[in-house]
């Protein structure tokens, strides 16, 4: 499929893409000048800067982001990334919506809208994860996409198991996440984060344990 048909075929993604400038410019006038845009892991703003920031900067990241994994076939030099279209076009869709929705509640809060974090965060995290984990598997050794560790570049086993590992795991965790909110145990910033480092973790020191076995 070529860059023309994938844009024809995802034409909504686009639009949803294009929506925020839209309420960008809508909204600019609202907006105050100097808005937060950063956050730590309390949801509590730390950080802040000019306006467009999160009213330009963010959205133009979302559409980049899109448009990059939608030309990524056509900067590849061995052309590995063509064998790969349906969970890219997974990634790239559902990568999209959660860029979109995180914009949605950072203007929200540049308005001085209340917000909380604690409910919606890790359950948008957690189901960025499960989607990503059920396609990462399928996804074939590239340069671009992919638990891309010095050693599965460099021995396709490898990429397959770590790839079949966090497939595993990423969708273990994301449901974990996802759940959260529900769980009072697990309703907690340090929870969160350990998941997500668990989920990060593991596969990077696996795939250094898996080449080392096989080289020796």
């Amino acid at each position: 499929m070529n860059i023309k048909e994938i844009l024809k075929k995802e034409w909504f993604i686009l639009v949803i893409l294009l929506i925020p400038f839209g309420v960008s410019a809508y909204l600019w006038n609202d907006l105050p000048d100097i808005v937060p845009t950063h956050f730590n892991a309390k949801g509590e703003a730390d950080d802040w800067g000019p306006k467009w920031v999160n009213a330009l900067m963010l959205p133009g990241i979302g559409l980049g982001t899109y448009l990059l994994m939608v030309f990524l076939p056509a900067i590849d030099p061995k052309k590995r990334i063509t064998s790969n279209q349906k969970a890219i076009a997974a990634i790239r869709v559902i990568t999209s919506l959660f860029i979109v929705a995180v914009y949605g509640i950072v203007i929200r809060i540049s308005l001085g809208h209340s917000f909380s974090f604690q409910g919606y965060v890790p359950v948008g995290v957690g189901i960025l994860f499960i989607v990503i984990g059920n396609y990462i598997n399928s996804v074939k050794p590239n340069y671009f996409i992919g638990i891309r560790t010095p050693w599965t570049l460099e021995n396709e086993t490898v990429w397959k198991k770590t790839h079949r590992l966090g497939s595993k795991l990423w969708i273990i965790g994301g449901l974990l996440l996802l759940l959260s909110p529900f769980l009072p145990l697990m309703n907690h910033n340090t929870t969160f984060l350990s998941i997500v480092f668990i989920m990060v973790a593991i596969p990077f020191i696996y795939s250094f344990i898996a080449f080392k076995n096989l080289s020796s």
